[in-house]
């Protein structure tokens, strides 16, 4: 509400200087501007109050004795530059003082022609000390060029060209400024903002906008008049709501935009066909989430370890602990196929080459080749025992895991002999051996294994120590 003493002062001819300063400052503009007008107001006050109030500056009596006065002073001058009311011919003469203020004011001016706006643009006055100054240096005569409501599409159009990303903005928030560039600067983030606050950006346009993190620039599109179904859609993606379609996800799956297509990977509605698209992006963290998805499939999982063995190999030896942990706790998932085993191994890797020695995923050929993996540390023997421990372990590994633990000189070795004693695919010339072995735990370890002969089960019946005997004979009675 108006504060009516206020304005009465403010509008008085006898109001002290003093008071008049003080009411310049007044929150209320219309108080603001009735100083503006005030002849009694000191000049160092209109030239404060002359950017927001132009047209009160020369409309104010005492404006007309300091035109006659001194018309080449820079407070003249300057609040003709910001006037509506001023001429097109004094606005052409103002535009060629070599004054960055004053030209700034004339390139601002709603009713400076098209013609003066091109003519500063082509050959703007020098107001910088330097005389190799480049096109930097009219950065904000530029971007008062390209606000102006009579510059035109051409001119915006070369104004694009080589200014800095200033200009754009503003070149970005104007009307007139053609579909065509807006949608360029649209792969640009940091012209966002500008572009949501121009009232011709397109439907399209806002769609693309619509999936920033920044909630001011979803604000700006949820409200814009030509705001689209999609674009409030992708926003309450964006924003956690619920109801997004299986439809959008697969677009948004395509974002430019790491952070939304981050999103889409964790989202719970997400397909199987599209978190194979993700597990495959070149974002850091969408394959990771992919991958974790429950919805992941095999496909996507294939693509997942495709995507670790790459990044662990692109990264010093410093960073791959992350990939390597990730492929152990990917082995370990009970959904993975041979082909996801078959891709870890090229990390070569001991924890993950462990990893697959023990999974039950892990077919034959892969368990038969990894008993050539040669490893200088002491756990080695612990490698050798989980392949001995695979129940997909075929019979010609285990020959060669019998050789290889046996000529080992550690404290486990008899529990990898243990582990062939007892495996099912234990050939049967193995089997023999240990059937005459001086200890009798791997005697009577035999006599447990399932697919042992009776001719050997019969021998060990008789075996000197009555545990081995009396495992045999109670395996004969079952097999009766």
């Amino acid at each position: 509400m108006l504060d009516d003493n206020d304005f009465a002062l403010a509008s008085a001819v006898d109001t002290s200087v003093v008071v008049l300063e003080e009411l310049s400052l007044h929150p209320q503009p219309e108080v603001r501007e009735a100083v503006a007008k005030n002849p009694n107001t000191p000049t160092k006050v209109l030239l404060k109050l002359g950017k927001e109030f132009p047209d009160a500056i020369t409309a104010n009596p005492i404006f007309n004795l300091l035109l006659l006065e001194n018309p080449e002073s820079h407070f003249v001058r300057l609040s003709l530059a910001r006037s509506t009311t001023t001429s097109e011919s004094a606005i052409a003469q103002l535009s060629k003082i070599e004054d960055k203020e004053i030209l700034l004011a004339v390139a601002r001016n709603p009713k400076t022609s098209l013609e003066i706006l091109e003519e500063l643009v082509e050959n703007p006055p020098l107001f910088c000390d330097d005389e190799n100054a480049d096109e930097s240096d009219f950065d904000e005569l530029f971007t008062a060029i390209a606000q102006n409501p009579n510059t035109s599409e051409s001119l915006l159009l070369q104004l694009a060209e080589d200014g800095s990303s200033y200009v754009k903005m503003a070149i970005a928030e104007n009307p007139k400024t053609p579909l065509s560039l807006l949608n360029k600067f649209a792969d640009w983030r940091s012209m966002h903002e500008a572009i949501a606050r121009n009232p011709q950006a397109s439907s399209a346009i806002l769609e693309k906008l619509a999936g920033e993190n920044e909630k001011e620039i979803r604000d700006l599109v949820k409200n814009h008049p030509n705001v689209s179904e999609t674009a409030i859609a992708i926003i309450n993606f964006i924003e956690g709501k619920p109801g997004t379609s299986i439809d959008l996800l697969e677009q948004l799956a395509s974002d430019r935009r790491a952070s939304v297509r981050r999103l889409v990977a964790a989202h719970p509605l997400t397909p199987a066909k599209v978190l194979e698209k993700l597990a495959q992006d070149t974002d850091e963290d969408v394959p990771f989430k992919a991958a974790n998805h429950p919805n992941a499939n095999s496909t996507v999982l294939e693509f997942f370890a495709e995507f670790l063995v790459k990044q662990h190999q692109r990264v010093s030896p410093s960073n791959r602990a992350r990939y390597e942990e990730s492929a152990v706790r990917l082995v370990r998932r009970s959904d993975i196929t041979p082909k996801v085993l078959e891709n870890l191994l090229q990390m070569n890797k001991y924890d993950v080459v462990s990893a697959i020695a023990s999974s039950l995923k892990t077919p034959p050929t892969i368990l038969l080749a990894l008993t050539d993996y040669q490893n200088q540390s002491s756990s080695h023997i612990h490698f050798l025992i989980n392949l001995a421990k695979n129940p997909n372990t075929p019979s010609d590994a285990l020959e060669k895991l019998y050789l290889k633990i046996n000529q080992t000189q550690h404290p486990n070795t008899i529990d990898g002999l243990h582990d062939i004693a007892s495996h099912p695919n234990t050939p049967v010339h193995l089997l023999e051996q240990f059937a005459v072995h001086s200890r009798t735990d791997l005697r009577a370890k035999i006599a447990k294994n399932v697919n042992i002969p009776i001719s050997i089960l019969e021998r060990l019946s008789n075996d000197s120590d009555s545990r081995v005997s009396s495992i045999a004979k109670q395996a004969l009675k079952a097999r009766a």
